[in-house]
């Protein structure tokens, strides 16, 4: 193989590789997410809600739900308070990001 062709190949692996790893990354809007449903979306309390694998549109649906106050009712006011500041990109990215754990 020529120089040429392994810097090529090598270049092309670390960007592979880099991909994978920018995929598995934490979103930064996760740390308040993590305080109590864990790093990866499966909560060590009874009464913490499993977020890991759930459905991207039902994340996405109960993120915006909370944010705008329109969902209510059990941890509906401490959920309020962490996502209000966050705009669409940020809840499609926990949503994606959440929805894809297993």
């Amino acid at each position: 193989m020529s120089a040429r062709r392994f810097l090529a190949a090598a270049l092309a692996a670390g960007a592979v590789a880099l991909h994978a790893q920018a995929q598995d990354a934490i979103p930064p809007a996760a740390a308040p997410c993590i305080s109590c449903h864990s790093v990866d979306g499966r909560p060590l309390l009874a009464d913490v809600p499993i977020i890991a694998g759930q459905p991207l549109a039902y994340l996405v649906r109960a993120l915006t739900s909370y944010r705008d106050g329109s969902r209510t009712g059990g941890q509906a006011l401490v959920m309020q308070q962490f996502v209000k500041d966050l705009d669409d990109r940020q809840i499609a990215t926990l949503a994606r990001w959440f929805s894809e754990a297993r």
